[in-house]
């Protein structure tokens, strides 16, 4: 499922981290892995149905697993073919996109995967598109028609070209076993055939049962069509997993996996048996000044912007902050591209902390420094209103780090720690602060133009910059992804230059795992590569 770069409070994302396990092993077929999410239970299955899918990622997760994707995400953060072997596209009006089904998928009841599934699953996310977030609608709207040219080929015509359009098949329905019925009534509880209530799928699970309030449980999909069915007898998917004491679940032996740890990093890494695998996520920090009006008058002035880029020292908060999940981690490099993307280029690496700097660059914009060390810039005190949401530690710490830090550039720092609706739906919907702290959520497919563009939906900066604007808007036009990745990269670089944010780190994510369960890998889903998991005995 699509998802622009959006302002959030918390992230729970994706990791891109080493496999745990000795690979070079023979897979042993057979036996249960229990994993484990910190998420709440899903109150359905139906990926057609926002209530089922919003807020709770674990749906998504798990219908993947079952009802698979055109595309799905790789561990590099990136679109790859799953149920299509290529799709083909047209440069020039009509805009067309040919999909190639894969010869040998098929539905675990033996039916192949036809084109015809492709039209009926478009059709059905239009008829059910109510309360989808409006990145999707907008995809969907700027589709003309979806038709069947031959068994395994589907046309997509396009009313404008569009990036994202590898999320457009995010999971694809059955139409041999859907046609006819109430889609809006199918798969409260289960993932079936509503004519034979039988499970369904093309994924390498299906769905076997679910314990509401405790459990659900994936068992292997024995007419699989991939590479090779999934080792694996099942897995059982254990909700509301609690991170403060983990390892308590581990020693007993109630879980293999857990997704997602918070707390108790250093005594997992400890625990005999256990691995825990670190990485970066989807999520990433940032500071966001305000430009526009309601942010203070001196931050409009960029060299005042850089000023503050080199007076934080970035790599200090990332080793203070989150080292205990991942002492590796480094600040991040780009606005608009994650680490582990294969078209990262560091183009804010120039902002390292140089607070001698950031005091010249001050007096360069004019500013004056007064009786207490603080600057005054056109008379005005370099007082500035850090704002980020309350009830977070880590944002806490954040914030007290570079109250000490700017202090030593002549810049005051004044934290202001609101409740996360207000700092949301408030703050910065009204442009009241002077720079706010939060996260971001990185697409496979970013584009930024509703960020950084000039009037963007969730521009909250306030800043406006015309070529900027121009290479965003260029970007979520493209087809070819190592196309939109130099357009992407140009804005970036520019960005870097204006510093309207800064970014910091991208949040770290940990997940536990029993040195018995063999070739897991995480991605966006941290089941996708669920079928290769086999447990060492």
């Amino acid at each position: 499922m699509r998802r622009s770069i959006a302002a959030v409070l918390a992230v729970a994302a994706v990791v891109a981290s080493p496999a745990a396990g000795n690979q070079a092993q023979t897979p042993r077929v057979g036996g249960t892995v229990v994993f484990g999410v910190l998420e709440s239970e899903p109150p359905c299955l139906n990926v057609l149905l926002a209530k089922c899918t919003e807020r709770v990622e674990a749906t998504l997760f798990i219908a993947e697993m079952v009802l698979q994707p055109a595309f799905d995400v790789g561990p590099e953060h990136t679109y790859r073919p799953r149920l299509v072997s290529r799709v083909e596209y047209t440069q020039r009006p009509p805009f067309m996109l040919t999909y190639h089904i894969r010869r040998e998928a098929r539905w675990s009841d033996g039916a192949p995967i036809r084109a015809r599934d492709f039209v009926f699953t478009h059709r059905a996310r239009v008829a059910n598109s109510a309360g989808l977030p409006e990145p999707e609608l907008e995809d969907l709207r700027r589709v003309r028609r979806v038709s069947a040219i031959d068994a395994k080929t589907v046309r997509v015509v396009l009313r404008s070209r569009f990036s994202s359009w590898r999320s457009l098949f995010a999971n694809v329905l059955p139409s041999h076993a859907l046609q006819g019925e109430d889609l809006t009534r199918i798969w409260t509880d289960r993932i079936d055939n509503p004519k034979t209530g039988r499970p369904i799928g093309s994924g390498p699970f299906l769905l076997e049962s679910w314990e509401r309030g405790r459990q659900l449980t994936l068992v292997r999909n024995p007419r699989y069509w991939g590479a090779h069915r999934a080792y694996l007898d099942r897995i059982v998917i254990r909700f509301r997993v609690e991170s403060e004491s983990p390892v308590d679940w581990f020693r007993n032996r109630e879980l293999d996996v857990a997704w997602g740890v918070r707390g108790g990093v250093p005594e997992l890494r400890r625990e005999p048996g256990v691995k825990v695998l670190a990485g970066p996520s989807a999520g990433y920090q940032a500071f966001n000044f305000r430009i526009g009006p309601g942010g203070h008058p001196a931050l409009r002035n960029k060299l005042i912007r850089r000023a503050l880029a080199h007076g934080i020292d970035r790599a200090a908060l990332v080793r203070e902050v989150p080292g205990e999940i991942n002492p590796s981690l480094r600040p991040l490099q780009s606005l608009l591209f994650l680490v582990q993307s294969p078209y990262y280029r560091p183009n804010w690496s120039g902002y390292s902390y140089r607070p001698a700097l950031a005091t010249r660059l001050l007096e360069q914009a004019g500013c004056r420094r007064g009786a207490d060390s603080i600057y005054s810039c056109a008379g005005e005190r370099l007082s500035l209103r850090f704002v980020t949401s309350a009830g977070n530690p880590n944002r806490a710490r954040i914030l007290s780090l570079v109250q000490a830090q700017l202090r030593r550039s002549g810049v005051e720092v004044v934290p202001i720690f609101a409740p996360p609706s207000t700092f949301l739906g408030t703050i910065l919907e009204s442009g009241e602060f002077d720079v706010a702290l939060f996260g971001f959520f990185s697409a496979p497919n970013p584009t930024g133009n509703a960020v950084f563009g000039c009037g963007g939906s969730q521009n909250f900066t306030g800043y406006c910059q015309r070529l900027v604007t121009r290479d965003l808007d260029q970007a979520d036009r493209i087809l070819d992804a190592r196309q939109q990745a130099r357009v992407m990269n140009r804005a970036d670089a520019q960005l870097a230059r204006d510093v309207p944010a800064l970014p910091v780190f991208q949040v770290p994510l940990a997940t536990a795992v029993r040195d018995t369960v063999r070739n897991f890998a995480q991605s966006l889903n941290p089941l996708t590569n669920s079928e290769n998991w086999w447990l060492e005995r």
